[in-house]
C-alpha cells in the first residue's frame, strides 16, 4: 500500500511540474496511470482498516483525508482533463498537499 501511494504522488508530483511548466494538461496515459496508483493503494488502505474496526486503527485519519484527495482527483479529471479543459493550479495543489498530508500521518 504504501508503495502505491507512493507511486502515485511521484507520478502526480510529475504532472504537477508539466502543469506549471505552460501545459494545459498532462497526458491521458499518465493521469490514468497516477489515478489507478492511488485507486488501488486507497481500496487496500479501506481493506485494512475495515479489518481493524472492532480495533484503534491508525490508518482512520489519513484514510478520511485521501477519500477527500481522491474526491478532487475525480473532480480534476472528469470535470477537466477528459474535457481537456486547463487544470486549475489551485485545485492540483490542494488536491496533492492534502495527498501528502495523508501519506506522511499514514507513515506515522
Amino acid at each position: 500500500m504504501f508503495y502505491l501511494f507512493a507511486t502515485a504522488i511521484i507520478i502526480g508530483v510529475t504532472m504537477l511540474y508539466i502543469r506549471f511548466s505552460g501545459k494545459d494538461y498532462p497526458s491521458l496515459g499518465m493521469a490514468l496511470l497516477h489515478g489507478i496508483f492511488a485507486v488501488i493503494g486507497l481500496i487496500i488502505m479501506i481493506v485494512t482498516a475495515a479489518d481493524y474496526a472492532n480495533r484503534t486503527s491508525h490508518f482512520t485519519g489519513p484514510l478520511i483525508l485521501f477519500c477527500i484527495a481522491a474526491l478532487g482527483g475525480i473532480v480534476l479529471f472528469t470535470g477537466y482533463h477528459l474535457r481537456k479543459r486547463p487544470l486549475p493550479k489551485g485545485l492540483i495543489v490542494a488536491h496533492g498537499a492534502l495527498a501528502i498530508v495523508a501519506f506522511v500521518w499514514m507513515l506515522a
